[in-house]
């Protein structure tokens, strides 16, 4: 019965922007607006999830969804070499009552280039720097939260819940999941090596969002 009860709060507490307003990240909420329950629950996914990542990473994209495992993928500079570090939750840190310290995490990580780190910063840059709220909102039960993270200066981060896949948002998340399949698809003694239709999608939206008013 608890968990149906946080279930509930959980999913009203999420709220989706509509289809218009997902061309924007929306601001990250203070820690100190967040309910007890929701500030324990992400402590656990900072504290489980991004174990062994590191606190400084020139972007991370951050996976929350309502009924599946949590996952967060980061590139990382080591020794002027960068790496895509992806971590995935063998089983939801929301749906364990107990013993959450057990769940395992599956962890791959595959080097990439300078330079095609650099195409995956300037385009997360310039989105968390988009960062607005939306003028109307909906609530929503069933979807998935994104958080962006970049680089600048200090860490900087925009989130959006489940946007539409031809918003600007929308396809900005599927570049971040793209993240996500170059560790899947690349042989771990490899650099990552991004498709030119891929980099193409990168830059075409880094020139949209940087025309945006």
């Amino acid at each position: 019965m608890k968990n149906r009860i946080l279930l509930i709060l959980f999913g009203v507490l999420f709220i989706i922007p509509n289809i218009n307003a997902q061309n924007n990240l929306e601001p990250v909420e203070s820690i100190f607006d967040e309910y007890d329950f929701r500030f324990e629950y992400y402590a656990f996914v900072r504290k489980m999830l991004m174990s062994g990542m590191s606190d400084t990473p020139e972007l991370r994209f951050l996976i929350i969804p309502s009924f599946e495992v949590e996952e967060v993928v980061a590139i990382e500079e080591r020794n002027e070499k960068y790496f895509i570090v992806h971590h995935k939750m063998k089983e939801s840190i929301w749906y364990t009552e107990k013993n959450r310290e057990k769940i395992e995490v599956e962890k791959k990580e595959i080097e990439i280039s300078k330079i095609d780190l650099e195409l995956y910063h300037e385009l997360f840059k310039i989105a968390v720097k988009n960062r607005q709220y939306p003028d109307e909102q909906t609530l929503g039960f069933d979807g998935t939260n994104y958080y962006f993270s970049v680089a600048d200066e200090r860490l900087k981060t925009g989130t959006i819940w489940s946007p539409s896949e031809k918003s600007k948002i929308g396809r900005l998340t599927k570049i971040g999941n793209s993240l996500i399949n170059l560790v899947q698809t690349t042989k771990k003694e490899n650099i990552a090596k991004l498709k030119p239709e891929l980099i193409k999608e990168i830059k075409e939206l880094t020139t949209e969002m940087k025309q945006q008013k």
